[in-house]
């Protein structure tokens, strides 16, 4: 079994999720992680016991127990990442959507991909030789990757979290097995992106380089009467004002063609969800006997869609959202009338798009109205099912450019 691998990543580390591609495999997990603490530590398979090995890494996402040594995280250990650490029971991290502190400092930005790494190389080999790996290293060719517009504006700061990556040898032992796997992963580039800039790559083209022609732009063209539209037509369009709304922050960006008009990108700091976490602590208060749940679980809940619990949480939902549609209205505001009107098309994506998609959709068409007394923008208001996935199909479009 050959002992180094190569691979290269597109990586969105996005507040509520993680959304990766390595090797072109593509993998969405809760961004959150949780400490593992002596004695707590989790039931280990025996190596040889082939059917239960082959159950692990076949749902490897929901499993990851790894141990981290690396320059790059300020705070090495053991933890449970994504859907084990949710699950666990145990206090969970993840980015503080209501702090000052900056994506391209937390450890949530670090820790997931290198145990994400890990154990798709563990898997990858697995598949083909039908034994675990002891030791494996790991060479990350090229990663793209992106922090929010304002972040990624701060001088330095792209360069301080590339170097997170770049300037250590990552440790990461899987945990899983009764013997433990010892993964070294080092990185040869990192090339990194502003948030919702990369987002209108997404749509201007897909993960091989050409001109993006699916059914995200469907009703887009029903509703304008657009039949012909797609990736190519962004590129022609003019002025795009870009929205992409994340959980903790809303990247505003203008491009013409595949050029960025950088004065204009900025980001509002907060996000979908701080207003998920102010209507989890707003159902709290009203209901007490309902714990201060995370904002992964509160999400779960509404999006059932049925059922009186689902209509309740939905209601409390509804009643935060005003909050953000303010702040995203004067910023909308601001930006128009610093370009003198002069925007084209606008795009609303990311995975808060999703949330606010009926809520926010008419309320935003009137503040266009509004401010275009010769006929206002179209909106391309991403559909649920490309908008979590916009910043990585971005990505990996660009990382063919790289």
């Amino acid at each position: 079994m050959e002992n180094l691998v190569n691979v290269t990543i597109a990586h969105d580390g996005g507040n509520g999720y993680m959304k990766d591609s390595i090797n072109g495999e593509r993998s969405v997990f809760p961004s959150t992680l949780s400490i593992v603490t002596p004695g707590h530590e989790g039931q280990v398979i025996d190596v040889e016991d082939v059917k239960a090995v082959q159950a692990l890494l076949e749902d490897y996402m929901n499993n990851m127990d790894v141990t981290v040594q690396s320059g790059g995280v300020k705070a090495n250990g053991r933890y449970l990442v994504g859907k084990a650490a949710t699950r666990s029971g145990n206090p969970v991290m993840g980015f503080n959507v209501n702090s000052t502190e900056g994506k391209y400092t937390s450890d949530v930005s670090i820790i997931p991909i290198l145990a994400l790494t890990a154990y798709h190389v563990t898997n990858m080999l697995y598949l083909e030789h039908g034994e675990l790996p002891k030791a494996l290293n790991v060479v990350v060719d090229k990663m793209i990757t992106a922090l929010p517009i304002d972040e990624f504006k701060q001088a330095g700061v792209k360069e301080q979290y590339a170097n997170r990556f770049l300037k250590h040898e990552h440790v990461v032992i899987i945990n899983n097995f009764s013997h433990p796997i010892t993964i070294t992963i080092t990185f040869s580039k990192v090339n990194v992106q502003p948030e919702g800039v990369i987002a209108m790559f997404g749509l201007i083209g897909n993960a091989n380089g050409n001109y993006r022609n699916d059914d995200l732009f469907k009703k887009f063209r029903e509703q304008y009467d657009l039949p012909d539209f797609n990736g190519e037509s962004i590129l022609k369009i003019g002025n795009v004002l870009g929205i992409d709304i994340g959980d903790g922050t809303v990247d505003f960006s203008v491009m013409n063609g595949i050029s960025p008009v950088p004065e204009f990108n900025s980001s509002l700091l907060m996000g979908i969800g701080n207003v998920i976490e102010n209507a989890a602590e707003a159902l709290h208060r009203q209901y007490p006997t309902i714990g201060l749940i995370n904002r992964q679980t509160f999400m779960q809940i509404v999006d059932r869609g049925r059922g009186k619990e689902s209509q309740v949480y939905l209601s409390f939902l509804n009643n935060q959202l005003l909050v953000l549609e303010n702040a995203i209205d004067e910023k909308v505001k601001t930006i128009y009338s610093r370009l003198n009107g002069q925007i084209d098309l606008v795009v609303v994506s990311g995975g808060g798009a999703v949330t606010l998609a009926n809520h926010y959709f008419d309320r935003l068409s009137k503040v266009l109205d509004d401010l275009s007394p010769f006929g206002a923008a179209p909106i391309l208001w991403v559909p649920k099912q490309y908008a979590q996935m916009l910043n990585l199909d971005g990505l990996e479009f660009a990382l063919n450019k790289i």
